[in-house]
Order: structure tokens, then sequence, then C-alpha cells
């Protein structure tokens, strides 16, 4: 079993992970929702023996860290909302590329492909209106930059 992740999957793993830290059920720590996050979707006879992803770690270790700071430059995009009142799996999404675009070097990773991996990120959890809004705060960001 190949237990290498790529970089789309790590992302969604970090959405996972992240999601369950920011609207916790009950208390978890990082590592359980790191676990979590990579058991989900494999067979639970064979599980995931991989190890932690180094981007996956970095990923969810640095939006928790910087999550105040993210949260003020998402707000810097927003017209009509709040960091409140977004969907928590939108926030996630936005959060992870944020933190792409201001703390992971963009020889590592292009702000564009952060901007396009949000984007499908949000194909896969959010709906349309979710998406388009999504699409359109990154959308600001790129216009910002250039």
């Amino acid at each position: 079993m190949n237990n290498k992740l790529t970089r789309h999957e790590v992302r969604i793993k970090a959405v996972q992970t992240v999601f369950q830290l920011i609207a916790p059920l009950e208390d978890i720590t990082t590592e359980d929702a790191l676990d979590f996050a990579l058991f989900a979707g494999n067979d639970p006879e064979e599980g995931y023996a991989g190890n932690v992803d180094a981007y996956l770690r970095e990923l969810v270790e640095g939006v928790m860290a910087q999550q105040a700071t993210l949260d003020q430059q998402i707000s810097q995009y927003l017209t009509d909302w709040t960091i409140s009142t977004i969907a928590k799996i939108d926030l996630t999404i936005l959060r992870i590329a944020f933190y792409e675009i201001l703390f992971v070097d963009n020889a590592r990773v292009p702000n564009t492909v952060a901007v396009n991996e949000a984007i499908e990120l949000s194909k896969a959890f959010s709906d349309d209106k979710s998406r388009n809004f999504i699409s359109g705060v990154l959308a600001k960001v790129l216009e910002n930059q250039a």
C-alpha cells in the first residue's frame, strides 16, 4: 500500500485536521486530529502506515499558530462578512490558502497554486455559493499582490 500523499491530498487532510481543531465536538489534540484525518477514507483493516507528511504537519501547526494573523488578513478582503459569520469549513480553506500565501515561500508554493488548490478544496467541501465566495476573496488577494 502506498501511503505517500500528494500535495493535494495533504491539503485535504489539512482541511480535515484544522476543521476538527477549530470546531471540536470534544477536546482533541493536534495529533489525534491528524490521526483521524489520515485514517479517514482508508480501509480500516489496513489503516494508514505512513508517516505524517512534513508539509501536512507544517500546514496544520502553522495555521493553528498563526490563526489570529490569518483571520486579520482574511478580514481585509471581506465585504458584508466577518470571520465569525463565514462557514467554518470555508474559513478553514481560506486559512490554509492564506497561510500558504503569507508564510510558505513562493518558490515552494506559488500563490496561484495556493489559490487554485483552495478552489479545488472548496469543490470537495463546499457548495457553489461558498466556492464563489472563496474564489472571490482569493482573487482580491492575487490582484492586491500584482
